[in-house]
């Protein structure tokens, strides 16, 4: 009576039908306690009738499931491609980070500016690779980030697996609180050079003041050698013992090319350039007020002798002076 071969590709709707007939018809005779029952039309008879019944409707539930599952696989691997093309194809480092600070997915642009393998840059948390002086402030945007705020043009330098370092500037966001991190980069030390190299010219132009540029510029100085050696002089300012031997290892010259070149440059000697330049910011510290008494102000720029550093000074505000006057008049 119970059919064992059940077609497995599709659903016969009159089979249904003739099972769950029977199944009512034996429930019927056992409600009107009728004679008719025996053999096989009893209780089992019934539950199997109706199992058979709920199994061919519910292959067709499952086969329905089967294809939804295979389609929505299907969806996900063509976005994991087009999700890999997008990484492959663009020159921006793009990425994917976990919350908990680890690299899942990197553009090739990341593996080409920082020299680092792409297993190297997953293996541990990014952090690591960030710049120490930079560690406080990229843990603090960490919070925010998380949450769902998003990142606009936070800088931090990155390590370079020669050891030097990258600026890079990012844009940030998490669209799930808690979720990953989807992020783009783009390496700004070319633009980090160019905006260290105009504060050094202003710099410059406040150690050495206007004047003495005004005074030269007739010599068409090479401005990028007087700028370097006029940084490296102020760099060392507070060391009384930084003279033209010293400078000239700092820029890999001989002493007797250095001379030759910053008389050319500036028209005065080396020795004087140094000199002039540590009276230029000496003369700034007074002007500003800097420093309580002169003598704090001659170590400041690397004179170990208070009254010499006086009498230089006196001449060099003198020339100053003068020099303002002409300018008046």
């Amino acid at each position: 009576m119970i059919k064992n071969n059940i077609p497995n590709n599709q659903l016969i709707s009159h089979d249904v039908i003739s099972y769950l007939g029977l199944a009512i018809s034996h429930t019927k005779l056992l409600t009107l306690n009728n004679s008719k029952l025996d053999g096989d039309i009893n209780i089992s008879a019934i539950m199997k009738n109706l199992e058979q019944a709920l199994l061919l409707t519910e292959k067709p539930s499952l086969m329905i499931n089967e294809v939804e599952n295979e389609q929505v696989q299907f969806e996900n691997k063509n976005s994991q491609n087009d999700l890999d093309r997008i990484f492959n194809v663009t020159a921006h480092m793009v990425c994917i980070a976990s919350p908990a600070g680890y690299f899942l997915k990197i553009s090739p642009a990341f593996v080409e500016t920082l020299g680092f393998s792409e297993k190297e840059l997953l293996s541990k948390p990014f952090i690591e690779f960030v710049h120490p002086e930079e560690l406080e402030s990229t843990i603090d945007i960490m919070k925010p980030l998380v949450s769902g705020i998003p990142i606009i043009r936070f800088s931090n330098r990155y390590i370079c697996k020669n050891g030097s370092y990258k600026w890079l500037e990012w844009t940030s966001r998490c669209f799930v609180n808690g979720g990953d991190i989807y992020a783009v980069a783009h390496d700004i030390t070319e633009r980090k050079k160019a905006e260290e190299y105009l504060s050094k010219l202003i710099m410059l132009q406040e150690s050495l003041g206007v004047q003495f540029l005004i005074d030269h510029s007739y010599l068409k100085s090479d401005m990028n050698f007087i700028t370097k050696i006029t940084n490296i002089v102020l760099s060392n300012m507070t060391d009384s013992n930084f003279d033209v031997n010293a400078l000239a290892e700092s820029v890999f010259m001989s002493r007797s090319t250095l001379q030759r070149k910053i008389k050319r440059e500036s028209g005065i000697s080396a020795a004087q350039f140094i000199r002039q330049a540590r009276l230029a910011r000496a003369h700034d510290f007074i002007q500003k007020k800097t420093h309580n008494t002169l003598t704090e102000t001659a170590y400041a720029v690397g004179f170990k002798h208070t009254g010499y550093f006086s009498r230089l000074y006196k001449k060099y505000a003198i020339e100053i002076k003068n020099a303002d006057a002409l300018a008046f008049d």
